[in-house]
C-alpha cells in the first residue's frame, strides 16, 4: 500500500502511515527521516472500515495532535477525511 510521511509538530518526531499485509492502516515514529522506526501502531482497522481501504496520506496541514489524513476506499473508489487523536 501507498505510504505517507512528514514531520509532526506536537510528536517532535517523523511518522509515517501506509496500509500493513492485514490492509490496516498504521503508524510508525521515528526521531529522524532514516529512523530508528517504531514498531507499528494501529490507527484504523481494515474491520471497522468495510469496503477495502488503502493509500493514507497525510494532510499536510494536519501537524498537532490531531492528525488528519485521506484514505481511499476500493468499494465506493472514493476518498475519505479521516482523523486520529494521537495521545
Amino acid at each position: 500500500s501507498e505510504m505517507s510521511a512528514q514531520y509532526n509538530t506536537y510528536l517532535k518526531q517523523y511518522l509515517v502511515l501506509y496500509g500493513n499485509g492485514a490492509n490496516d492502516v498504521v503508524m510508525r515514529t521515528a526521531p529522524a527521516p532514516q529512523g530508528p522506526w517504531s514498531p507499528e501502531q494501529l490507527i484504523a482497522p481494515s474491520s471497522q472500515i468495510p469496503g477495502g481501504i488503502y493509500a493514507p496520506y497525510l494532510h499536510p496541514w494536519s501537524t498537532g495532535k490531531e492528525l488528519y489524513y485521506n484514505l481511499s476506499l476500493w468499494s465506493a473508489y472514493n476518498v475519505m477525511l479521516m482523523k486520529t487523536v494521537l495521545p
